[in-house]
């Protein structure tokens, strides 16, 4: 009996110490806030995040969300560069991820883009690095190869191992336009009323 119990135990403190794999590491960027502002959310990496050169994240079950400016300012798109290590038996693909602006043919340019590149680091981790660019006054350039998605829809990746999802900037109607087109509006209104009179 006693054999039996510690031969239990013994497995219970080997299924603790080795690797394993998490649920799946999570990474979420969103540029589809109003402003000049992305979210980087991040989640289950046990080796750690670091976003342009600071570990933000690491760990299972440590949820963390980081807002960083979209634009320089002298007005100039920042490129965000990231990278992270977790436990992984899978080793994903790579690629360059560009967001079209509705109805703006891709070659014209885009609004954001996305590289990302998967490795093995060591046995049973996965190695990520990568960057995300925004627009600002003008569209960027296309790059070659790049697979082009609508600005509308996220770019989704899930392998069971990492769950990655980028959101593009919507293009939103400024405030002065609002105003412009709320004043058409009321101008409207008021004309329709007084011909009631």
């Amino acid at each position: 009996m006693k054999r039996l119990l510690s031969s239990c135990l013994a497995i219970a403190a080997i299924a603790l110490v080795a690797p394993r794999p998490a649920v799946a590491a999570a990474l979420l960027i969103n540029d589809a806030l109003v402003g000049e502002n992305i979210t980087f959310s991040l989640n289950d990496f046990e080796g750690g995040f670091i976003l342009d050169g600071t570990q933000v994240q690491i760990g299972l079950n440590n949820l963390v969300t980081v807002t960083v400016p979209e634009v320089s300012a002298a007005g100039a798109p920042i490129i965000h560069t990231f990278s992270a290590d977790w436990i992984t038996t899978i080793t994903p693909a790579s690629g360059v991820i560009a967001f079209a602006e509705a109805g703006i043919p891709a070659a014209q340019g885009v609004s954001d883009i996305l590289t990302f590149t998967y490795s093995p680091a060591a046995p049973f981790v996965g190695h990520l690095v990568g960057s995300f660019v925004s627009d600002t006054a003008s569209l960027l350039a296309l790059p070659a190869g790049a697979t082009v998605v609508s600005e509308a829809t996220p770019f989704v990746f899930n392998n069971g191992n990492i769950t990655a999802s980028a959101r593009s900037d919507l293009n939103v109607p400024e405030p002065a336009t609002l105003a412009l087109v709320g004043l058409g509006l009321a101008g409207l209104g008021f004309s329709r009323r007084r011909k009631l009179r």
